[in-house]
């Protein structure tokens, strides 16, 4: 029997131009921690992954490296190089987790995700593939593309922010990515592919907190999110 149920690849391949850094933004420290080592944190205290596959860019190889070495955990975590777009750096991971039943794939900059919602994504996988998501509060505006006046108001009701992790049968994605290379077809996160791929991927309700550290600001708002966490 295959016990191999739960792995997680973690895509750390970005880099820190939008946030000004000179190193990309999952090395900066927050809170006295990289911004990673928070993200890993988090789901080494779940406890339900058995095998954790960081991605990232092959000059940071070594760096990630010597971090991961520096973490006492119970489970196997491995470093890869990742290729030159977010899914080929996914695409990637997921040949390193093949022989698992279940995945979820993170960005490693949303080092804010609590346990607590790992575990409802874990539930809410069993039954099918899913996204922590949360929904729309803003009011919404579709605009012209060269003017930018606004066409119309969209209607919000059914409008959901999608986060990460999102979470697969590994058979199931690994598919998805191979019909997607296959057809040339680019997307910016892995529901899109699972759409595209025709399979049914639902919303679980997560956290406003759990934010991806894009800009300056969102370093301010993350290291008010993690007082208290470990570190």
């Amino acid at each position: 029997m295959n016990n191999k149920t739960l792995a997680v690849v973690i895509v750390a391949g970005g880099s820190g131009l939008r946030m000004g850094s000179e190193i990309p933004k999952q090395f900066i420290k927050v809170n006295g921690a990289q911004i990673i080592e928070h993200t890993l944190q988090a789901f080494l205290e779940c406890k339900l992954a058995q095998k954790i596959v960081i991605v990232c860019n092959k000059d940071y190889i070594d760096h990630t490296k010597k971090l991961v070495s520096a973490i006492c955990a119970a489970v196997s975590i491995e470093v890869v190089a990742g290729g030159a777009t977010r899914q080929l750096s996914v695409y990637e991971g997921l040949q390193k987790v093949s022989d698992f039943e279940y995945v979820m794939i993170h960005d490693a900059v949303r080092c804010c995700l609590s346990v607590e919602d790992i575990h409802k994504l874990y539930d809410a996988l069993k039954v099918s593939a899913c996204a922590l998501g949360v929904r729309v509060n803003d009011t919404i505006k579709l605009a012209d593309s060269e003017s930018h006046a606004i066409v119309k108001t969209i209607d919000r009701q059914n409008l959901w922010h999608i986060q990460t992790p999102q979470a697969f049968k590994v058979a199931d994605i690994i598919e998805a990515h191979n019909q997607a290379l296959q057809s040339g077809y680019e997307a910016t996160d892995d529901c899109a592919i699972a759409e595209k791929a025709g399979m049914v991927v639902k919303i679980v309700e997560g956290s406003y907190t759990n934010i991806k550290v894009t800009t300056p600001t969102d370093l301010i708002l993350a290291g008010e999110f993690l007082k208290g966490r470990r570190f």
